[in-house]
């Protein structure tokens, strides 16, 4: 009789164990370690185009971030800022766009075939001296995906995971993006349309645009930007709502704590932008699930 009760117990023990530990687990297809090519190879190439994502593939990356907008006429576009920048951004006839006029080509204000025509890689980017420079142009998210799969398949390289993070901000609703539902709608339609199944997540620092995926398209797998010290991982879950599948901060505000903390509530725990060789191998070392870099090169020279 004894001996059955310990067994019980012991049935009991792992039972909530495993309750307290399971949550969001993200796709068996996604990759152990991610090594994420922030807005491609921002660090080597003009970021957020398809030479940089191609450029993150060739350097090792499994994992492409990116950052969207829409434009007036919906189409969702591939960039950071909610307007032309004209720190790394050329005038569609080669010439610097004035300071004066350094927010006033709004992406979602402008038709597509209008943004298209800007330059967004010929000019040398202040942060990025090693950049190679060349004339491009912001893509669209649906061009992107179709270019890097075909990109993949020539090359007999394996598929990548698409980090896609929804830029918005609840205070500019209307006028930097449409609210939340339509933006998400928006990216999914795009997302959905091409044959990569489920080789993506959606993240954002705006908590809405991932309780939007989770309320709409609760199959997608979803992440969470933080680079606020003041709020605990207690106070972010309980803003967003739910356990999102990735839990993204600021390297600096990494602890090996708050990486197992993250890892035993079902969380990969992702940190950016870490762009030094010692703090990689430092956030390595604390047991990170990947990492976020404009440097892919530099990662896979530690992975």
């Amino acid at each position: 009789m004894n001996i059955v009760f310990v067994i019980l117990l012991l049935l009991v023990c792992v039972t909530h164990s495993d309750a307290q530990t399971s949550g969001p687990m993200v796709p068996d297809n996604f990759p152990k370690f991610f090594k994420e090519g922030h807005r491609g190879a921002r660090g080597l190439i003009p970021e957020n185009t398809i030479p940089s994502m191609k450029r993150a593939i060739d350097e090792g990356a499994n994992v492409l971030e990116l950052d969207v907008h829409i434009s007036r006429d919906n189409q969702v576009v591939v960039a950071h800022d909610p307007y032309i920048n004209r720190i790394f951004s050329l005038m569609p006839d080669g010439s610097e766009i004035p300071e004066s006029d350094a927010r006033k080509f709004i992406l979602h204000q402008m038709d597509y075939d209008d943004i298209r025509k800007f330059d967004v890689g010929s000019k040398p980017h202040p942060e990025f001296p090693q950049q190679q420079n060349m004339p491009t142009y912001i893509p669209l998210l649906g061009e992107l995906i179709d270019s890097v799969e075909a990109y993949t398949r020539q090359k007999g390289s394996p598929p990548v995971i698409y980090n896609i993070e929804i830029k918005a901000n609840p205070k500019d609703d209307g006028h930097y993006q449409p609210k939340p539902a339509e933006l998400v709608d928006l990216v999914m339609s795009v997302v959905r349309s091409r044959a990569i199944g489920n080789r993506f997540y959606i993240q954002s620092f705006d908590v809405r645009q991932i309780q939007e995926v989770q309320k709409r398209y609760p199959d997608v797998a979803t992440g969470f930007l933080s680079g606020n010290k003041d709020m605990s991982l207690e106070d972010n879950l309980k803003l967003i709502g739910f356990r999102p599948h990735i839990y993204s901060v600021h390297y600096s505000l990494v602890t090996p704590e708050l990486v197992k903390e993250c890892q035993q509530l079902g969380m990969k725990f992702i940190p950016w932008t870490v762009n030094d060789l010692g703090e990689m191998k430092r956030l390595i070392d604390m047991g990170v699930d990947g990492i976020i870099t404009d440097y892919p090169d530099k990662l896979s020279q530690l992975r």
